[in-house]
């Protein structure tokens, strides 16, 4: 993992433009944390078949999910 987390807020994004700028965001960063409006399952099992690993959570108000590869 890296030493700084890149850290994406993506609500209001449509989203169709998520997965794209996400995963250019992980080649530069090696890790990052998005935050959205509703947990994103469908690229979080995406990404998990890709390799990568992920923890999720919900702070009353968003989800922070933090995504890397090991």
């Amino acid at each position: 993992m890296s030493a700084v987390t890149e850290r994406l807020d993506v609500r209001g994004l449509p989203h169709p433009e998520r997965p794209p700028l996400i995963m250019q965001k992980l080649k530069e960063h090696g890790e990052v944390e998005i935050i959205v409006e509703v947990e994103p399952k469908p690229l979080m099992t995406m990404l998990k078949q890709q390799g990568y690993e992920f923890e999720s959570r919900f702070d009353g108000e968003k989800w922070i999910v933090r995504i890397w590869r090991e």
